[in-house]
C-alpha cells in the first residue's frame, strides 16, 4: 500500500508500486566483497565502473546494517498540517538493509484519498459507525528508493535493434513514504541473552543460564560485579552473535546479505483515523487521528552516548560500598503498612512494592507475637508461608488464633543472616519511605496490628 515517492530530483518517480519507471534499489547494485583490480593499459568498460562504485557502497551497507541497525537519525516528525494532511518533516534515516534514507523537503500524505484507493484491500478493515464513518488506524513508514535521472545524448547499439540515443546519467538516492495499515507491529530485537543479562528483557526458560548467571554475579559485593559483568557480557556476545543470521527466504535459505532486504522504518503510529467518504475523496472528521512517533526506532550519536555513560550507574555498580550516598537504596522490596492486614484470626496478609523470592520468604524470616497486661510478650507459631505468583502478595497463615483482645506485632527480616531477598537477590529494606537499604544488607519491618 504505497502512498507516494517523492521526486525531488525529477526522476519521475510517481508510481511507488511500478518497477516500469526507472526506480527500484537494483539500479545501485552493493557488492562489498568484489573489488575492482586495476592495471595498466586496463580497458574499462560499464561492468567494471558499476563494480567501482559497488565495492565501497556495499561496505557502507554492511556497516549500517549490521552495527547500527535501523533507526532515524534526524528530524522526520509527523504532524498534521493545516489541510488536515500528514506531514513529514525533513530527516535521515538508516534501515536494516543499510540505506542511508534521506529526505530533504517536507512531504505531505492525504489520509482520505489513501482510504479511497485501497478500502478494498484484503488486509484492510476498518470500522463502520452507522452514521456513514470509516474508523481505524495505520502507520507511516518510509522506504529507500533510487531513481533513474538526468537523461542525456547516448551511442546507440546498431546491432540492439533500437533507436534510442539519449539514456539516464544519474542515480538518485530518494525516499518513498508509504501508510500501512494498523498499528506498526514491534520488532524482536536481537541479543536476547545480553538483554536478559541486564533485566532488559523477560526472562525466557531457552536462557535460564543467563538468569542464573545474573542472580549470581547480582549476590556478589557490589565491588566485584562489573568485573563479572564484563566476563558474562563477552560470553554471552559470543553466543548471541553466532544467532544472527541475514534475512532468510521460504526455504530458510539466505536470500540476502543483510539483516532484512528489502525493509522499512516506521515513523509513526496514527491511531483514531475516521473518515467520511464523499465529494472528491473522503475527508477527515473531527477529532484529529493521535500520532504518535516513540514508536518509531531511534539512533543516538557515539559521542552522546559517551556522556551518557558517565551519568549515575544502575543500583550503585562498581562504586565501593563505604563511598556510595546515604541517600542511595538498592531496591529491595518493601512494605507499606496499609497493606498489612488481618484476614482472619489465623492469617495475615500483606504485600510488597516488588517480587519476592519465595525460598527466603520462610516462616524463620517472620516473627509473630501478642502482648497482655498480665503475660507480657508471647510469640505465635506460624505454620505456612505463602508467596502468590507475582512474588508481592504474602499470607501468613498461624497454627494458633490470635486472642482477639491483645495487641498483635509482625516483624519480617531484613538484617541477619536469612534475610527476606528480592528475585533480584537484594535484600528486602523495610518500610515503604524508610532509610535505604544496600546490597549486603536490609532492614526489618515491624508493625503493631489491633484487632476489633
Amino acid at each position: 500500500m504505497a502512498t507516494m515517492a517523492l521526486d525531488t530530483a525529477g526522476c519521475g518517480c510517481k508510481d511507488a508500486e511500478s518497477s516500469s519507471n526507472g526506480c527500484g534499489d537494483g539500479l545501485l547494485p552493493a557488492t562489498p566483497f568484489t573489488a575492482l583490480q586495476y592495471h595498466f593499459g586496463m580497458l574499462l568498460g560499464v561492468d567494471d565502473l558499476e563494480t567501482a562504485q559497488a565495492y565501497p557502497r556495499g561496505k557502507i551497507r554492511l556497516h549500517n546494517a549490521w552495527l547500527h541497525g535501523e533507526g532515524v537519525v534526524w528530524g522526520l516528525d509527523v504532524q498534521f498540517n493545516k489541510a488536515r494532511e500528514l506531514l513529514v518533516t525533513p530527516g535521515l534515516a538508516l534501515d536494516a538493509a543499510g540505506h542511508e534514507i534521506h529526505l530533504d523537503a517536507p512531504a505531505c500524505l492525504d489520509l482520505g484519498k489513501w482510504f479511497d484507493k485501497h478500502k478494498d484491500d484484503e488486509d484492510f478493515t476498518f470500522d463502520d459507525d452507522g452514521a456513514g464513518g470509516r474508523r481505524f488506524d495505520a502507520h507511516v513508514v518510509a522506504r529507500f528508493r533510487a531513481c533513474l535521472a538526468r537523461p542525456i545524448p547516448a551511442i546507440a547499439d546498431p546491432c540492439a535493434g533500437t533507436e534510442i540515443d539519449t539514456a539516464f546519467s544519474r542515480v538518485t538516492e530518494t525516499i518513498e513514504l508509504l501508510i500501512r495499515p494498523g498499528k506498526a507491529e514491534e520488532k524482536i530485537r536481537p541479543y536476547h541473552r545480553l538483554r536478559i543479562l541486564f533485566s532488559l528483557e523477560d526472562d525466557a526458560a531457552e536462557f535460564d543460564e543467563v538468569k542464573t548467571r545474573r542472580g549470581t554475579i547480582q549476590a556478589l559485593p557490589v565491588e566485584q560485579q562489573p568485573r563479572a559483568y564484563l566476563t558474562a557480557f563477552r560470553e554471552f556476545a559470543a553466543l548471541d552473535e553466532i544467532d544472527l543470521t541475514p534475512q532468510l527466504d521460504a526455504n530458510e535459505q539466505p536470500s540476502s546479505i543483510f539483516p532484512e532486504d528489502p525493509t522499512e522504518v516506521v515513523l509513526a503510529n496514527v491511531t483514531g483515523i475516521d473518515v467520511r467518504p464523499g465529494g472528491p475523496s473522503s475527508t477527515l472528521v473531527d477529532p484529529l487521528p493521535a500520532i504518535d512517533v516513540r514508536v518509531r526506532p531511534s539512533h543516538v550519536a557515539t559521542s552522546t552516548i559517551q556522556e551518557l555513560l558517565c551519568g549515575p550507574l544502575f543500583s550503585g555498580l562498581a562504586a565501593e560500598p563505604e563511598a556510595a550516598p546515604e541517600s542511595q537504596d538498592a531496591g529491595g522490596p518493601r512494605v507499606d503498612p496499609a497493606s498489612v492486614k488481618l484476614a482472619t484470626a489465623r492469617r495475615i496478609t500483606l504485600t510488597t512494592t516488588k517480587p519476592v523470592d519465595p525460598p527466603s520468604a520462610q516462616a524463620e524470616q517472620f516473627d509473630v507475637t501478642t502482648y497482655a497486661s498480665d503475660d507480657g510478650w508471647s510469640s505465635l507459631d506460624i505454620a505456612k508461608i505463602t508467596v502468590d505468583a507475582a512474588g508481592t502478595a504474602i499470607t501468613i497463615d498461624l497454627k494458633e488464633a490470635m486472642p482477639s483482645d491483645q495487641i498483635v506485632r509482625l516483624v519480617a527480616r531484613g538484617t541477619g543472616p536469612q534475610p527476606i531477598l528480592g528475585t533480584d537477590l537484594v535484600p528486602f529494606a523495610g518500610i515503604v519511605g524508610g532509610p535505604p537499604g544496600s546490597m549486603n544488607d536490609g532492614h526489618d519491618f515491624a508493625i503493631i496490628l489491633r484487632r476489633s
